[in-house]
């Protein structure tokens, strides 16, 4: 299953929040939180109702890419055996959800992940500039502590569901990685991984800083041209079945992820 793919199943599971809202002047966010408790306990299986692989630890690849700018970059890797870890481990608090239904005020979903890491076989060759020699190779490890992402948003007018005036900010309390081997040079490999290490935050958020208008475009793109095949009651289909007789959307999946 591709990446893009991934992305639209995880737009059904937003989707599927939004059906446990209704028609009322206050947000039902209490059963938003029984929903994603409901799914965080299976996190670790596929949910087949769901279209759902296993989302932790998620796995993905193997992958490769290149890139070839004359006399900037010259490379190419690879990734084997992809996992992240800690995505069923988020911290949703009561007052982090407010889902309005009116069209004026402004939803927010505010989620807190503690600790989220990842390990992967890598491989990165070439050079940067000619003058950075790339060697890697072995088990590189990412880990995230308390990154914390806070969504706003309002819904749509309409028949069919859809969000506008998308913003997303995100805290970040530390990060650290270890990309064995990747600089040739020793020295400079080693230089490379405390500058990450001591001042990553820092860099993440003057990258999102400049990025994050042309991203927060594509995503809300994204997330309107997949909810604008939906409506409330096309979503409450797919969770009950026509007449609420269908296959529960959990079932058969064990809620035995945090035992």
């Amino acid at each position: 299953m591709s990446n893009h793919e991934y992305i639209k199943k995880a737009l059904l599971v937003l989707a599927l929040i939004y059906s446990s809202l209704a028609p009322a002047e206050c947000a039902y966010e209490k059963e938003i939180q029984a929903f994603l408790e409901e799914l965080r306990l299976r996190m670790c299986h596929p949910i087949p109702n769901l279209g759902l692989p296993q989302l932790d630890p998620l796995e993905l690849g193997p992958a490769s890419t290149s890139q070839d700018n004359k006399y900037l970059v010259d490379f190419t890797g690879s990734i084997e055996g992809f996992q992240l870890h800690g995505l069923s481990d988020f911290d949703l608090p009561e007052d982090a959800l407010k889902i309005q239904t009116d069209y004026v005020r402004r939803s927010s979903i505010n989620v807190t992940l503690p600790h989220t890491y990842f390990q992967s076989l890598y491989t990165a060759k070439g050079s940067l500039a000619y003058i950075l020699n790339l060697s890697g190779d072995g088990n590189a490890e990412t880990s995230l502590k308390d990154f914390s992402v806070l969504i706003t948003f309002r819904l749509k007018a309409g028949v069919y569901l859809g969000i506008t005036g998308l913003t997303i900010d995100f805290r970040l309390g530390g990060i650290h990685i270890d990309f064995p081997n990747l600089i040739e040079e020793q020295r400079v490999n080693d230089f490379f991984h405390d500058l990450i290490n001591q001042i990553g935050v820092e860099l993440l958020g003057d990258v999102w800083s400049y990025e994050q208008d042309t991203v927060i475009d594509k995503i809300q793109t994204i997330v309107n041209n997949f909810l604008g095949n939906y409506t409330l009651l096309d979503i409450i289909k797919i969770i009950t079945g026509s007449g609420g007789e269908g296959t529960p959307i959990f079932d058969g999946v064990e809620p035995n992820c945090k035992d």
